[in-house]
């Protein structure tokens, strides 16, 4: 909910607690159904592609919806800053300009579509069991493995936020000198892998994950890279991961398993590294978020993570200790974007 109270209203809502603080709650519930439907509809690609302002009637017509309809609907997103309404019609303001358009290298569309067609039905379904009992009656991985066409929305969702760190991300990962082959752990949509061999000529990058990410990554490889980045299908912890890598990346990978899994993971991955190979773990850390919207992103991400995969938010410590145990060194960090509450933590091979 992008709408900010004033000063009048932070005093009375929370200052004072004079009214009722938890109406801001329903409005974001709200805004996010409202830009969702908006996405869904075309209505902001829409008024991108006009050359000047439209009416309600001229949204309608070129969206397929009401006229009436439309304008409720566009003015509710004036009041959210999602659009702006002058005599002439409706524009879209800068914040879904940079945000929300398809071709917008910051299009975070395909992330708020993942949570409104997946995430949030699976909590409506799994939060109280998950609350009253520890865990999902199934995890959400294994929910989109009943329907295919779930990954591909998971993984356009998975590219879109990972979009927003994947140059931060880049920067941060130690490469060899010359590049060698890299090992994507759980790699998905595979955008870290193809970020880094567009960086580095020298390197090749294994994508290894479920059957369900994988296909649906296929065609998302560009050409010039077919060549250096291949796929496997398999399950981690069971699968032959191969040999000699130079370097693994497990990015948002250990928050659904637990400590032994953990380090049984980091064994089998130092098996497939070649010695003084190094591992990168990324992840959002217990402890991370220093501001209110990092910490509460935190919590939300931990409350989200026990409702989908029966899984919790580790910390620093902890993964170092598991890397410790699968006989890694020379661990370091690093901190990702400035509001993520991510870091690299980077340890090598002996």
């Amino acid at each position: 909910m992008p709408v900010s109270p004033n000063l009048l209203e932070r005093l009375v809502l929370f200052r004072l607690n004079r009214g009722p603080a938890p109406l801001l709650d329903l409005l974001g519930a709200a805004s996010f159904e409202s830009v969702s439907l908006a996405l869904d509809m075309g209505l902001f690609r829409t008024l991108a592609r006009s050359d000047g302002p439209l009416t309600a009637e001229t949204l309608a017509e070129r969206t397929g919806a009401h006229p009436d309809g439309v304008a409720m609907l566009c003015n509710f997103l004036v009041a959210e800053r999602y659009l702006t309404k002058g005599s002439e019609g409706y524009r879209l303001t800068a914040m879904t300009e940079t945000w929300l358009l398809p071709d917008a290298e910051t299009d975070m569309g395909p992330w708020l579509t993942f949570w409104d067609e997946l995430v949030f039905p699976f909590w409506e379904r799994e939060l109280e069991t998950a609350v009253r009992e520890g865990e999902p009656s199934q995890s959400i991985y294994e929910w989109f493995d009943e329907a295919p066409e779930r990954w591909a929305i998971a993984q356009e969702g998975f590219r879109a936020t990972a979009s927003l760190v994947v140059d931060d991300v880049a920067e941060a990962v130690t490469v060899p000198e010359g590049g060698g082959h890299l090992l994507d752990v759980g790699g998905g949509h595979g955008l870290y892998s193809m970020e880094l061999c567009e960086r580095y000529r020298g390197l090749s990058a294994t994508i290894f994950d479920v059957p369900g990410a994988v296909e649906a990554i296929h065609d998302d490889i560009p050409a010039e890279l077919t060549g250096r980045i291949e796929t496997q299908a398999g399950d981690y912890f069971d699968d032959d991961l191969g040999s000699s890598y130079d370097i693994a990346l497990l990015f948002n990978v250990v928050h659904a398993h637990d400590p032994a899994e953990n380090v049984a993971l980091f064994e089998r991955v130092a098996d497939a590294l070649a010695p003084g190979g190094r591992i990168a773990v990324l992840d959002q850390w217990e402890g991370s978020g220093r501001t209110p919207v990092a910490s509460a992103s935190l919590r939300f991400v931990a409350l989200t993570y026990l409702t989908t995969l029966g899984a919790s938010v580790y910390s620093h410590e902890e993964v170092s200790a598991w890397l410790e145990a699968a006989e890694f060194t020379d661990i370091r960090r690093r901190r990702v974007g400035p509001l993520s509450g991510m870091a690299i933590v980077e340890a090598t091979k002996p």
